[in-house]
């Protein structure tokens, strides 16, 4: 079972709809999106939040949503693994991959104008940019970035893991299965309108499809 939900943040556009997000959450949560600035990220983190609320809630277990714990790099996980979960969210979406066993993901609104980030590419990946012509750029700079943080997540490490330590495409085509630390992995990428999203795990069955949740759904448990 791996299932890969989405939610548009801007539903909490509305007051009221926050309030009640907020009292959904749990108090860890709730706790995290108090200490932000920007209302988009609050926003985002709350959408994340009822995303993995819902998700416990489908497998009828809401109770172990309360149970989370969170790793010294900030990563959430249940103590026992009953089930393994990754978050994401960028632009106006949240996403949450949910599963019985290991799982990342990553969501990125691919910008017009490319973000500076130090050391992501590998030594291969690096000539290869730099060789595209700016049509080009964007969504292979996407497609590369989405996939190292949803390896990096399934790993539980995040941004912390050296991004330039290893490949994740061959050329200009992306790399479906990589070999990193004695691991096999498979990757996918997938667009939608201008967010791409890539998700990672040991078996490669993945979801042939994301489910959009809306906010009715979402405060029925």
């Amino acid at each position: 079972m791996v299932e890969l939900l989405m939610m548009d943040g801007d539903v909490l556009k509305d007051t009221a709809k926050f309030q009640i997000a907020m009292e959904l959450v749990g108090e860890k949560r709730k706790a995290k999106v108090e200490k932000m600035v920007k209302e988009e990220s609050k926003r985002l983190s709350l959408s994340a939040g009822l995303l993995l609320r819902y998700a416990f809630s489908t497998m009828n277990e809401i109770s172990l949503y309360d149970k989370i714990k969170i790793t010294e790099k900030g990563m959430p996980y249940l103590p026992n693994h009953e089930y393994f979960f990754s978050l994401s969210h960028s632009g106006r979406f949240a996403i949450c991959s949910f599963s019985h066993e290991p799982i990342g993901c990553d969501i990125e609104k691919m910008r017009a104008k490319i973000p500076k980030v130090a050391k992501i590419f590998s030594p291969e990946e690096e000539q290869i940019f730099f060789r595209l012509d700016e049509a080009n750029k964007k969504e292979f700079f996407f497609q590369l970035w989405t996939r190292k943080e949803s390896v990096t997540k399934w790993m539980g490490k995040g941004i912390a893991y050296p991004f330039d330590s290893f490949s994740v495409m061959d050329g200009l085509r992306n790399r479906n299965i990589i070999v990193i630390e004695s691991k096999k992995l498979f990757l996918k990428s997938l667009q939608m309108e201008d967010y791409m999203i890539s998700l990672c795990n040991e078996r490669g069955n993945f979801p042939q499809e994301i489910k959009k949740i809306n906010w009715d759904i979402l405060t029925e448990n």
